[in-house]
Order: C-alpha cells, then structure tokens, then sequence
C-alpha cells in the first residue's frame, strides 16, 4: 500500500489531488487508515486517466445508448484515445461491465454501469449541485467635511 503522497510522486500530481481521487471514489480500494488517516492506495493501482466528471459523462454514454441515442450522435469532446483510456480505466475498476475496447463504438451498447459506477455518478451529480456558494460584501465611506456617507451592498450567488 502506498500513500497519497508517494501515489502523487509516482503520477506526477500532487498528493492533494490523489487525496481528491480517493475522497470523491475514483480510487475505489483506497482506505483511510492508521492514526492520522491517511489514504492507502494499492501499490499497483493505475492513475484514473481522466477527473471525476468526465469518467462520470463516460458512463452516462453507456445509459444513453440504452435509451436508444446512436454513438455517432454523442459529441465525446475527447480523443478517442482518452476515451478508450477511460472506458478502460471504468471497467478495470469496477465501475462497468466489461466490453472489447478494440471496437468500444459498438460495443458501448452491450455495456452495464455497475452499482459502484451508479454510486460515482450520484456523487459527481451531487458536487455538481453543491458547487461553492460565495457572497461578496462591498463598503464605501466618503467623508466631506463635516458629513459622512456610507453605502454598502451585498452580492450572492444563491
């Protein structure tokens, strides 16, 4: 097992975004343990080749095509390098059935989003809707001589 610091090292990010990976389930065996709790991630676990979101919106592809969308209607946004990468990653981990990722157009159709890809979706979903929510708060004071004036606003985002 290997922590979130030497996982960062290997991957080349930091060990904050390797904690995020787990945190958020992309790292589906991660655990926290010891004292301090820290993540302890397989020694041979891969890097998730792409965020949350985006392995999310390849999931989504699968349940799409079995609403009766044609995978040349989908605008992937991706490589399909990225998106052969991804689907791989998805299904090693448990997040899919498997498919021949050599033909993966036609055979995305056959595929299943697991519980454990239905729990990463409902949690992307989730975040998405909790994005942060901010409130500015602005104060101006002009003093004229004797007088003195104030003027405040508030700004929010909800």
């Amino acid at each position: 097992m290997k922590t979130a610091k030497e996982k960062g090292e290997e991957w080349g990010c930091s060990a904050h975004t390797v904690a995020q990976y787990c945190a958020t389930g992309l790292i589906p065996p991660a655990d926290k343990i010891g004292r301090f709790h820290a993540w302890a991630i397989p020694d041979e676990w891969p890097k998730p080749p792409m965020r949350r979101h985006a392995l999310c919106f390849l999931l989504d592809t699968v349940d799409q095509l079995h609403l009766g969308v044609t995978f040349n209607d989908l605008k992937m946004g991706y490589s399909r390098e990225e998106v052969r990468d991804g689907y791989a990653y998805l299904i090693s981990a448990g997040f899919m059935t498997s498919i021949d990722l050599q033909n993966y157009e036609k055979e995305l159709c056959k595929a299943i989003v697991t519980s454990r890809g239905a729990d990463l979706i409902n949690a992307d979903n989730e975040a998405q809707s909790n994005n942060a929510k901010f409130t500015a708060h602005a104060k101006a004071i002009a003093s004229l001589g004797l007088a003195k004036v104030e003027i405040g606003c508030e700004a929010s985002n909800e």
